[in-house]
């Protein structure tokens, strides 16, 4: 997987789910390249984590998905 772990990342912990949905509608609605930004939310499992581990991993998570979007918009084409 291509990930790049100098992307930019947002990690957010202690939200609400209906209000991280409305952060990442209005962080995108605000910045240039919205899709490339990977969000996250802490978990019970990552909250023992690195730093850099959860980074790496949101990042190659938000490359993957980008991958299988991609490949969906040329499937229909």
């Amino acid at each position: 997987m291509n990930a790049n772990p100098d992307g930019k990342v947002i990690i957010m912990h202690g939200f609400e789910k209906e209000t991280v949905f409305e952060l990442m509608r209005l962080i995108k609605s605000h910045v240039k390249n919205p899709s490339d930004i990977a969000f996250s939310m802490s978990t019970p499992v990552n909250l023992d984590w690195k730093l850099k581990d959860i980074i790496s991993d949101v990042r190659e998570d938000h490359a993957y998905f980008m991958e299988m979007e991609r490949e969906k918009k040329e499937g229909g084409q």
